[in-house]
């Protein structure tokens, strides 16, 4: 076979490029973790009673903690921080609102982006969902940041798509993916492990029970479940 002159071989290398490219996969994407790490939950409802591990009739122990205490044996060399920032019913503007003050300020340099449910609840578009979190992942690593992008969890555990806005839910995890391919960040992908569960776990086809106590908000199985989610993003 005849050698490549030096203008082909640069034509197939910028073939290649832009496919090498396309192989990123949020999804397998994980971050090392460094000494003196501070990772930071930010959301709504979830993120907020995890950190509170509320209502107590449900909740013996949140996923922020489990995650702080599982990295605290597994990494105990590295010092890593783990903290919460979060307000039920926030929605990505609501994040934007804080996050010089609430987020930016502590100084994160892991932050885990946990929202959706509320925008998909309230009308916000694919469209406008994925522009407001484009701009939220920019300005938190703007602000020294490694991103981590969870998709949307739940209203309604039925594993049939028959839970209240699932097409909602769904439409704004499909945004999520995008997103974090897009941006080249590690994705959470909550709703797809969710619905796994579900389809293994939910032969009933119960509304709620299996990861959440009301079809929304975790349970302890649920907190250990989001917990166990959330490390396999780090490293």
């Amino acid at each position: 076979m005849p050698a490549l002159s030096p203008l082909a071989a640069l034509l197939l290398l910028a073939l290649a490029l832009p496919a090498a490219a396309d192989d990123f996969d949020p999804a397998s994407a994980v971050i090392e973790l460094k000494s003196g790490d501070r990772l930071l939950f930010f959301g709504d409802s979830l993120t907020q009673l995890a950190g509170q591990e509320a209502p107590k009739e449900h909740v013996k122990k949140g996923y922020v903690r489990i995650v702080r205490e599982t990295l605290e044996t597994s990494h105990p060399d590295k010092k890593i921080e783990v903290d919460w920032v979060a307000t039920g019913g926030h929605k990505v503007t609501d994040l934007l609102a804080r996050l010089d003050k609430d987020v930016i300020a502590k100084k994160p340099s892991i932050v885990f982006i946990q929202i959706g449910v509320n925008d998909a609840a309230r009308g916000v578009t694919p469209k406008e969902f994925k522009a407001q979190l484009e701009e939220l992942i920019g300005r938190l690593q703007k602000g020294g940041a490694k991103v981590v992008l969870c998709s949307l969890t739940s209203l309604g555990e039925k594993h049939d798509g028959t839970n209240r806005i699932d097409d909602k839910l769904d439409a704004l995890a499909d945004v999520a993916r995008t997103v974090a391919k897009e941006q080249k960040i590690p994705l959470n992908d909550l709703r797809k492990a969710f619905v796994a569960y579900w389809k293994e776990h939910n032969q009933e086809n119960k509304a709620s029970g299996l990861l959440t106590y009301d079809g929304n908000h975790f349970n302890d199985v649920g907190h250990q479940f989001v917990a166990e989610q959330m490390l396999k993003k780090v490293k």
